[in-house]
């Protein structure tokens, strides 16, 4: 470096007071005036780098020194473009502020691998990839971002050392004092991951996505450049990726990483020089954090249960499939261990609190079970219903949940009985608690889910009286109170889709809430058809119900054929009972006569 100190001096007074300006005295700026500071340290900048250009005008006309004094000149004006840059995208200027980051990237693309180029161009490219997010042109900005990570890994491969401005204008006296480049060049790569993980998000590329954000996590712990909650919040969302990949594993591993981060932060969060209000403020966050992280806890229970049903109902050939599918899948990846672990950390205990493998049997799966529970429970203890209404009822249907997967691993009809019933407990309690006014959408999955769970009671209650030579009068009360919960909520769901009118189906339907309107017809003929009576006028009523509802699923079919095009099975059984019932009706009104 050849610069005259004297004049490196200037330029720095006058880059540190822009700098004060944007990171302290901007906070203070007035609410009419949000960008008053930032202004100021534009004008300041501006200055400044009209003084460069005249400088390099100068010194390229002598090139007394080989070029090393334009070098210099050159990268300081780098650095306050970017800045310059950052600065008109923050006023909401993004032109001028694309114009001043290309001109960084101008200035120094020739020397980007030097010392004194690296961090500009990294920085510049960030600034950029911001501006092209915003617009919408993500395969550009991913581009640039991959340039300037190549340009990354080729600058530490050659063991140079990246100055930053400071270093320029304040270079350290000896070898052994230290550059602030190096820690400020790591900061940059970081923050290119983060945002390649988001363009690689928005292009559809999920698992390079997933890639690059746990890179991201796992080099914030690295250089310890990290918030605690935010950090274990990222974490536990990256992990639902995983989750829903059936990668438990790699789910699990994230969700222990937020776990032991909360639980490390927990410890020394509440400081001695804090006030009670402080105090508060912080426990509070924490208990919602962790209550958020247990929620994820909870997802990844309820899809280990939800999988290990599903993969054991798949016949042998269909599984092979699927197995070689995800193999090819895992190849095509290709990822080392250190796109998804985080070495640093020792995972090991909170690991092995639960599964990652499929649940195979009831044991299995009652684990699982527990495991579900105990983290819904402390979700629960911060989500209440008189203050997060929303949130708590999501957490009461995981509950429900939780019930409707175990239930496949017990084989006791007993078992099975009161597994339902708890279902459907949680999801009529639901129900009592919230008006479908404000919350239908809820209603309407606690209608259906409960209407499901009260008919699979009143199939074992069935099974259980087929058996029997002489059911008891108890027996058949039950298996037909079960029959008319059922019936009652299908009907409430059912009624939630309908016009003014009372009979046309609402107009705005999607075809899966078309499809599970069909499915609710159906079900309620079903439950007319399977109740108990010996009274000839009651089981003509059941038939003549049954017999309208059928009907109705046969023009819902008709009315809306891509929502009935799975319903193969369905449309065969309705149209069989649409012969069947009119002589069944036929009969009865005989036997009344």
């Amino acid at each position: 470096m050849v610069i005259p100190k004297e004049i490196l001096s200037d330029y720095k007074e006058l880059y540190e007071k822009s700098n004060d300006l944007v990171e302290n005295e901007s906070r203070s700026d007035p609410s009419t005036e949000p960008f008053r500071s930032h202004y100021k340290a534009r004008d300041i900048l501006q200055d400044l780098k009209k003084q460069l250009e005249d400088q390099l005008v100068s010194v390229a006309a002598s090139e007394e020194d080989g070029g090393q004094d334009e070098l210099s000149y050159k990268s300081i004006l780098a650095f306050v473009c970017r800045d310059l840059g950052r600065i008109h995208v923050y006023t909401e200027e993004p032109t001028e502020g694309v114009r001043m980051l290309k001109q960084c990237l101008q200035l120094i693309e020739s020397h980007k691998d030097a010392g004194d180029g690296i961090i500009p161009y990294v920085g510049a490219i960030n600034e950029l990839s911001i501006v092209l997010g915003s617009r919408q042109e993500y395969k550009q900005a991913m581009d640039m971002l991959l340039e300037a990570e190549k340009s990354y890994q080729d600058f530490k491969s050659s063991g140079r050392i990246a100055h930053s401005l400071m270093d320029i204008f304040s270079p350290p006296d000896d070898t052994s004092a230290t550059f602030s480049g190096p820690t400020e060049l790591e900061n940059l790569y970081t923050l290119c991951c983060f945002y390649l993980a988001q363009m690689f998000g928005h292009l559809g590329e999920l698992e390079k996505s997933a890639q690059f954000c746990h890179r991201t996590l796992h080099r914030q712990l690295e250089y310890k450049s990290y918030d605690a909650i935010d950090f274990a919040l990222n974490t536990a969302t990256l992990s639902q990726y995983y989750i829903g990949e059936e990668r438990f594993k790699e789910a699990r591993h994230h969700l222990a990483a937020a776990t032991l981060i909360m639980a490390e932060y927990e410890g020394v969060m509440l400081l001695p020089q804090m006030t009670e209000q402080q105090k508060a403020d912080v426990s509070e966050t924490f208990k919602h954090r962790y209550a958020d992280v247990a929620r994820c806890w909870a997802k990844y229970g309820l899809y280990l249960l939800q999988t290990s049903k599903e993969r054991l109902l798949r016949d042998d050939l269909e599984e092979a499939q699927r197995s070689a599918e995800k193999a090819m899948k895992q190849l095509e990846v290709s990822a080392s261990q250190e796109d998804y672990r985080f070495s640093d950390l020792n995972l090991t205990a909170c690991e092995n609190r639960i599964s990652c493998d499929y649940c195979l049997t009831f044991d299995d799966a009652k684990l699982v079970f527990h495991f579900v529970n105990e983290w819904l429970d402390i979700a629960k203890d911060y989500y209440k219903a008189e203050t997060e209404a929303t949130e708590y009822c999501k957490i009461i249907q995981d509950y429900a949940e939780a019930y409707e997967h175990i239930v496949f691993f017990e084989e006791n009809p007993d078992n099975q009985a009161k597994m339902h019933k708890k279902r459907a407990k949680f999801l009529e309690d639901l129900l009592d608690l919230i008006d479908p006014v404000f919350y239908l959408k809820i209603c309407r999955e606690c209608w259906y889910g409960a209407g499901t769970a009260n008919a699979a009671v009143l199939d074992i209650r069935l099974d259980a009286i087929k058996a029997k030579n002489s059911p008891s009068p108890d027996e058949i009360k039950k298996a037909n109170q079960s029959c008319m919960k059922a019936i009652k909520h299908f009907q409430s769901y059912a009624k939630s889709y309908l016009s003014a009118n009372g009979t046309d189906w609402r107009p705005n339907m999607d075809v899966e809430e078309q499809r599970i309107m069909l499915y609710a017809h159906f079900h309620i003929g079903r439950l007319y058809y399977k109740l108990l009576t010996a009274n000839p006028m009651q089981q003509l009523e059941h038939l003549n119900n049954c017999n309208n509802y059928y009907k109705l699923f046969n023009a819902g079919c008709e009315s809306h054929p891509e929502a009935a095009g799975p319903l193969h099975g369905e449309t065969g059984v309705v149209r069989e009972m649409l012969h069947l019932l009119p002589l069944k009706i036929e009969a009865v009104k005989a036997r009344l006569l």
